[in-house]
């Protein structure tokens, strides 16, 4: 019989370390799917206007570094984050595919983020998962909490692993 959990993370407070096991969950079948692809196949869209996996993988990071850094630590975006790899990759999707970013690159980036992260996350105590955070997009107030982030943030990589292996399959049958 094979068996499935979720552990908390040494190291954290107990439900903060359950959610990080979850993100961790994903994060391992993202790697799984993406490891050993070719610079082609990882950069080059499956279809005219469809986002390389590159750039999905690049965005993961990037939404994980402004929900966690901006958000929950108030770190603003500033030149150095605009000008890294994963700032914006989903705006030029024609222009980040001349970057030729290989897989290792990609999750070499994104586990760069991920350390981030756990620094982070290792100062909260499960008391604030419930703490409310707050921006302003658009004009538009949004105030949420720190269990919120994390259900989001494992949700919307979860998402875009299931585009990355459905422009994989798409990818080998062109």
């Amino acid at each position: 019989m094979s068996r499935r959990t979720l552990n908390s993370i040494p190291g954290f407070a107990n439900d903060v370390g359950f959610y990080l096991d979850g993100m961790e969950e994903v994060r391992d079948q993202l790697r799984e799917a993406i490891e050993g692809m070719s610079e082609d196949q990882i950069s080059r869209p499956a279809i005219a206007g469809a986002h390389s996996i590159a750039a999905l993988v690049l965005h993961i990071g990037e939404a994980e570094w402004w929900w966690i850094q901006s958000i929950l630590s108030g770190h603003e975006v500033d030149d150095k984050i605009r000008n890294s790899p994963y700032w914006d990759v989903l705006k030029d999707p024609a222009g980040f595919s001349e970057r030729n970013y290989s897989a290792e690159f990609c999750l070499n980036e994104i586990e760069k983020i991920r350390q981030q992260t756990l620094a982070t996350l290792a100062s909260f105590n499960d008391s604030q998962l419930d703490r409310m955070f707050s921006y302003t997009r658009n004009g538009e107030k949004y105030d949420l909490n720190l269990r919120w982030i994390l259900h989001h943030l494992i949700d919307h990589e979860a998402q875009h692993k299931g585009q990355i292996l459905m422009l994989k399959r798409l990818s080998k049958e062109l």
